[in-house]
């Protein structure tokens, strides 16, 4: 019950401040390109070095154990390469990131609900066909 509440909490100030601050990763590199406009990209530079910083911490917490899956570490770059660029593809197609299509979709605007139930409904695809015949393709 703690964690349901603390993700509800969590979820409600990461979308506010999303909200706020109009943070979108494609739109600061749109802007800069076009525009020589800095403001959206100092969020994705602060992201950058907020992640820099705080996977090392938080990998000081993790056990050492087995990974959850099997494949080399060149393999998961590659797979992990390829997918970030399709999301990143199809997200510039679609008129922005994913984080901005979760505000806008909370905002009610339609065309960004339409991309949130395709987003998750080729998560589930992903998860239930293809995932499970990669595991068996690749060593």
């Amino acid at each position: 019950m703690i964690a349901a509440v603390a993700t509800l909490v969590i979820g409600v100030i990461v979308g506010y401040l999303g909200q706020r601050s109009r943070m979108c990763f494609v739109g600061g590199i749109r802007d800069f390109i076009l525009v020589r406009d800095a403001y959206l990209l100092k969020g994705l530079i602060a992201f950058g070095i907020t992640a820099w910083l705080s996977f090392p911490l938080a990998g000081l917490g993790v056990s050492r154990g087995p990974l959850p899956f099997a494949l080399s570490d060149a393999i998961t770059v590659v797979l992990t390469i390829i997918g970030g660029f399709g999301v990143g593809y199809v997200s510039t197609l679609a008129n922005g990131c994913p984080l901005r299509q979760h505000v806008l979709a909370a905002q009610g605007t339609t065309s960004s609900i339409a991309y949130l139930a395709g987003f998750l409904i080729g998560a589930v695809i992903f998860h239930a066909w293809i995932a499970p015949l990669l595991f068996r393709m690749l060593p």
